[in-house]
């Protein structure tokens, strides 16, 4: 470093030396930033305006060398004419060119952006003159050497505080990038620890939730096995059991008559295409080819007895081809014997279903599937509270791991500046 202010301490510096240790809040970064940025813009105020004196200085000694270089005439008369012409015209550029840039005023050490700016203006100014000189070096190395060599002189050492003085610039900038760093990275340990409350809140909250559905399962599931506990459940289990078996009981008629009513079909089928009945009687011929059973009705009856003894009249004639008359005809007679039996088993069905399905009434079966839908609504709200308390515990536990890994990364940075070890009390 520069000037000594911030010069790293050397191997026999340290020897037995202690860098100190100091802990503090998280509150309390601001303030250590602020201390030390007064510090060091207090030294980089008094160095710079160390340097603007010394700039100053050659500023006014490089006028005076161009103010003897105005009244040299540099032994021109014994020159070419066209070459003292170049020398009295390179002369003057340089002289005019150097006096417009010296009589700046140099701004002012006061604050620290007057610093940036007087960094930027003595470059510039440097940068100018060389731009003069580099134009003008054979008239000046040959002919006026000696203002040369003291310009020269002079500009290195304006060089050479100008090099200082961006220095100090420098590590300005790097201070503020850290600072800028530090107060991101303080920024995301605030968020990291509003997040976790806000979490643990959350968590909590959803704890109490999982809590009360659990009440809830517990109160359902009391009122559920209560109805199940009661003799008219049971009766009502009994009455759907013993439809089940009717069930089966009417599948056993439904196969019963389809296999009555497929020694029928060939000549049934063949009739339903050159039959001439009236739309009703044809739809219900369709129907009993198709499913028979569920054509067979009461109220279908007499069409049914119609429509067989159509096709009858059908065979007899020979308008319905069958292998074998007198099968077909004994077939399709024995059918329409059947019809009343078929019949009375379809009422008993039905009239044992009406009986059972009024018997169910004995228990109010919508309130217990009404409490096992809720049941199971609950459970799945449960299991949904579960998921979100593992993805807060999940998202608790990585902003609580992730604030550690901060706060040192902080006293990394603040060690820098402020070449204290300090420990963050988070």
């Amino acid at each position: 470093m520069v000037f000594g202010w911030g010069k790293k301490k050397t191997t026999n510096e340290t020897i037995g030396s202690r860098m100190l240790e100091k802990q503090v809040a998280l509150s309390e970064i601001n303030d250590i930033i602020k201390e030390n940025e007064l510090q060091r813009l207090k030294k980089i105020t008094e160095i710079a305006k160390s340097i603007r004196g010394v700039v100053e200085i050659e500023r006014k000694n490089i006028i005076q060398i161009i103010s003897q270089l105005e009244s040299d005439t540099l032994k021109v008369d014994d020159v070419d004419k066209h070459l003292k012409l170049l020398i009295e015209r390179g002369k003057e550029a340089v002289i005019s060119g150097l006096k417009k840039e010296t009589a700046i005023n140099l701004t002012s050490t006061e604050r620290y952006q007057d610093i940036v700016n007087l960094n930027i203006e003595i470059g510039q100014m440097l940068k100018r003159i060389g731009d003069i000189l580099g134009v003008n070096t054979k008239v000046m190395h040959i002919f006026a050497r000696k203002y040369a060599g003291k310009l020269k002189e002079h500009l290195a050492e304006v060089a050479a505080k100008k090099a200082e003085l961006q220095t100090l610039v420098d590590e300005h900038s790097k201070f503020e990038s850290t600072v800028a760093t530090i107060s991101e990275m303080y920024e995301k340990i605030k968020k990291s620890q509003s997040d976790v409350e806000e979490k643990n809140n959350e968590l909590s909250r959803i704890k109490e939730e999982i809590k009360s559905y659990d009440k809830m399962m517990q109160n359902i599931e009391l009122g559920i096995q209560n109805s199940k506990s009661k003799s008219e459940y049971q009766e009502f289990l009994k009455i759907r059991k013993d439809m089940d078996a009717l069930s089966l009981e009417e599948d056993k008629i439904k196969h019963e008559v389809d296999l009555q009513f497929s020694k029928i079909s060939r000549p049934l089928g063949k009739y339903s295409y050159i039959s001439s009945l009236e739309k009703p009687l044809k739809k219900i011929m369709e129907d009993l080819v198709i499913n028979p059973f569920h054509i067979l009705t009461q109220e279908n009856k007499n069409s049914v007895v119609e429509i067989l003894h159509a096709v009858v009249k059908g065979v007899v004639a020979g308008s319905v081809s069958v292998k074998d008359t007198a099968k077909a005809v004994q077939q399709i007679e024995e059918t329409i014997n059947r019809l009343d039996e078929f019949l009375k088993m379809r009422s008993d069905i039905s009239q044992k279903r009406t009986s059972f399905e009024n018997n169910l009434g004995i228990f109010n079966i919508k309130e217990l599937e009404e409490k096992e839908r809720e049941l199971i609504k609950t459970r799945d709200r449960k299991t949904h509270a579960e998921s979100i308390v593992r993805n807060l515990e999940n998202e608790i536990n990585d902003a609580t791991k992730r604030i550690p890994h901060l706060a040192r990364d902080i006293e990394t940075k603040l060690k820098e500046i402020s070449g204290t070890r300090i420990t963050l009390k988070i």
